[in-house]
């Protein structure tokens, strides 16, 4: 479950912090590396514990697993595995390597934050591209706050400005995922990430819906149509569909966890029709919405386009001061409305 997001504005584009909880394997997360925190040698996949999930669910054993990138003897304290095949009956989770941040937890002089196993991890992911490691999604539990008892509480503001400084100085990031199987801890970092955005609205605003809604049914009958599985997009896609579904299913919706799942169904569906089209650098929602109207597409279904794009902009970015608004039922309404037409037309003439 999204529990809260934000978006990083730097100079090459726009990137996301998210928190989910939930059951690790069955949140439906893909991401190019997955982080684990260890003790140095203490591999055991305990009950109850990520390790332990991690070889209940894929029969993964960290010891077992080859080293494509060893830095254990640096300061960093940490190693990459090599690529790994899950398997077609693999759970949801999906992960193409898996990271170890390992040794000791004290916090020393010249740190980028007071939280060690992160300061590393920051690190090491500047070092990947140079070693031809591709990370554009990380998925990270709060490292050390388990079994190596660092507090997870106590350097929350902190941690959300390593997590800004760390997109920008790390172009290829785009997505850090943080994880756990409560909301716990990630409840105290998502009100921070409340009070940074300034959102009149708390993470965990629930709008109820109306009874007999016109249109709900067809809209949950596009969101299960819109998937061909021989789309290279598939798997990415069908975990935001699903996302939406679950959250149409219930009687009350969460805006934020819809304005950041809709915003990534269409930013899906515009790079895809877009695929075929030359440009230089990584082309944004933004970018590829106005190469869809460039190509002729159709005003009303950019106008739709663009009202979902900026529903997901309000919910993770920034209010500007004497700017913050509540979100009511219609604007939940509008958007919903929106991506039906949107998902109705696709794919689109242009």
């Amino acid at each position: 479950m999204l529990l809260n997001f934000f978006d990083v504005d730097t100079a090459t584009g726009e990137r996301s912090v998210e928190l989910q909880v939930g059951d690790y394997p069955q949140l439906g997360l893909q991401s190019d590396l997955l982080v684990v925190s260890a003790f140095r040698g203490h591999y055991a996949p305990v009950p109850r514990t990520l390790l332990g999930r991690l070889h209940e669910a894929y029969g993964l054993r960290l010891s077992e697993l080859d080293v494509a990138l060893d830095l254990r003897s640096s300061p960093l304290k940490a190693w990459v595995s090599a690529p790994l095949d899950l398997g077609d009956q693999a759970p949801p989770s999906r992960f193409k390597r898996i990271a170890v941040v390992e040794g000791a937890i004290e916090w020393q002089e010249g740190d980028l934050v007071p939280w060690p196993p992160f300061n590393r991890l920051f690190s090491l992911l500047a070092l990947l591209p140079m070693r031809g490691i591709a990370c554009a999604a990380v998925a990270s539990p709060l490292l050390g706050s388990g079994n190596q008892g660092i507090d997870a509480l106590s350097h929350v503001p902190e941690l959300l400005e390593a997590y800004r400084e760390a997109f920008r100085h790390l172009p290829d990031l785009e997505r850090l995922i943080l994880f756990d199987k409560t909301d716990r801890h990630l409840s105290v970092l998502g009100e921070a990430i409340d009070s940074t955005l300034a959102r009149v609205d708390a993470q965990d605003l629930r709008i109820p819906l109306p009874t007999g809604l016109p249109g709900l049914e067809r809209l949950n009958g596009l969101l299960r149509d819109r998937v061909d599985p021989r789309q290279e997009h598939s798997s990415a896609l069908a975990h935001d569909l699903g996302e939406l579904l679950e959250i149409l299913r219930a009687e009350q919706i969460a805006p934020i966890a819809l304005g950041i799942h809709a915003r990534r169904v269409v930013e899906q569906l515009v790079l895809h029709s877009l695929r075929d089209v030359p440009h230089q650098g990584r082309l944004n929602l933004y970018g590829g919405i106005r190469q869809l109207r460039k190509r002729g597409a159709n005003r009303w279904l950019i106008s739709c386009l663009d009202q979902v794009r900026e529903f997901g902009n309000w919910m993770g970015h920034p209010q500007a001061a004497g700017q913050q608004r509540q979100v009511q039922l219609y604007d939940v309404l509008a958007v919903l409305s929106s991506l039906q037409r949107v998902l109705e037309e696709y794919p689109w003439t242009v």
